[in-house]
């Protein structure tokens, strides 16, 4: 009886770890992109954005005004560095949801593989 409840137990565990697999890891905004990295910020509203990037001289600025953004949220706002084979794709202001291969390392900005980004229509 035990063996069958053990087995249930595992095969219920199993089973839902399975349906969180094809769940998107995070959305956020683009801040920069290049041929092999996007640069996504997370929980940094579209308005929020937009006022940064007004206040920004150029486009090197606008990372600057985010990471001071992230400083002054206290962490609120999540900052990580997708490698992605067609980054390239994507434009800064551009709204994504991410699918990761792997963790994301927890350095500053967070580095992480995107397994799949797509455009947040």
């Amino acid at each position: 009886m035990r063996k069958l409840l053990v087995s249930l137990l595992i095969m219920m565990l199993f089973s839902v770890s399975l349906t969180g697999c094809g769940e998107p890891h995070t959305e956020g905004i683009v801040i920069e992109a290049d041929q092999n990295s996007v640069l996504v910020a997370g929980n940094l509203s579209t308005d929020r954005y937009k006022e940064l990037k007004r206040e920004s001289a150029s486009d090197g600025d606008i990372f600057e005004a985010v990471k001071q953004e992230v400083r002054d949220t206290g962490g609120a706002i999540d900052l990580v560095d997708f490698t992605y084979e067609d980054a390239n794709q994507f434009a800064a202001g551009d709204e994504v949801i991410v699918w990761i291969k792997g963790g994301i390392a927890e350095s500053f900005p967070g580095q992480g593989d995107a397994r799949k980004i797509s455009l947040n229509e």
